[in-house]
């Protein structure tokens, strides 16, 4: 019997060179679905999640709910960036 494959790591840590971080520890860490572990989508899944968490926080602390969802999306728009460019560099092929 042969061996299975290791799992690929997808999580933007593991993509930076983070070779500690396994998708679990994401996905339980931000309480997503166990299905994006050990796939690219496990990336998109944790921005939307952090996004969604970040409007919340930031209307709590008083930002009025427009000025909090572009905030959020700026701060998204820029992890999807840093993550798009991980992707590149490490020539996997996936798109937001």
């Amino acid at each position: 019997m042969s061996k299975p494959a290791p799992l690929t790591n997808y999580n933007i840590f593991a993509l930076q060179g983070d070779d500690q971080t396994d998708d679990m520890d994401v996905v339980e860490t931000l309480g997503l679905d166990p299905i994006v572990a050990y796939t690219p989508d496990i990336n998109a899944a944790a921005i939307t999640k952090m996004k969604n968490e970040n409007v919340d926080r930031y209307i709590a602390n008083g930002m009025a709910e427009p000025e909090a969802r572009k905030l959020a999306q700026f701060h998204a728009d820029a992890a999807t960036a840093t993550v798009s460019a991980a992707m590149r560099s490490q020539k996997k092929d996936f798109q937001f």
